[in-house]
């Protein structure tokens, strides 16, 4: 099909698209500076009701206590979903190795969270006091007991650390 003219090419088009030559019209006029003021002419000025914070919480003491508290609480699911990821791949593999390998990367992904916390820093003491709870002590001691094993004693020398100030914050 051949169009004579540019109207009726336009005309055909708008038919098939499904909207109105009308809503067209507006689409195409409107003035892109308007859309949100993302291209306004200040630079970066907010009305004073309008005042913006972006914080990245993933530097925040919490998080970190949080995440590790979240990896440990899950280790189990975790395991379990591993062991049978690895088992359906490939049958041959020994259950009890894919197990401990499981387990070595969720201590490894704790101890991500955890070994940015400072023990002489005033503040991440205060966090560790308002996290503290009988649960994070038992995540703690065994994330202990899991570096031992490994000879990792930097990173059981943090932990056991944090330990001891959950410990006596639960007093």
């Amino acid at each position: 099909m051949f169009f004579k003219d540019k109207l009726t090419l336009i005309n055909k088009s708008i038919e098939l698209i499904g909207y109105s030559f009308e809503t067209l019209f507006n689409i195409f006029k409107m003035n892109i500076n308007n859309i949100f003021n993302l291209f306004s002419d200040q630079p970066d000025q907010l009305p004073d009701d309008e005042i913006s914070l972006l914080i990245d919480f993933s530097e925040h003491p919490f998080y970190w206590i949080g995440g590790f508290n979240k990896v440990m609480a899950n280790h189990s699911y975790f395991k379990q979903y591993t062991v049978r990821m690895f088992k359906d791949a490939s049958p041959s593999l020994d259950e009890d190795d894919v197990e401990r390998a499981g387990n070595h990367l969720m201590f490894e992904k704790a101890w991500e969270y955890i070994r940015d916390i400072k023990l002489n820093n005033q503040f991440h003491i205060e966090c560790l006091g308002k996290k503290a709870s009988y649960e994070f002590g038992k995540n703690l001691e065994h994330a202990v007991q899991h570096f031992e094993q490994f000879e990792e004693y930097e990173k059981c020398a943090l932990l056991k650390g944090i330990e001891v100030k959950v410990k006596e914050f639960l007093r």
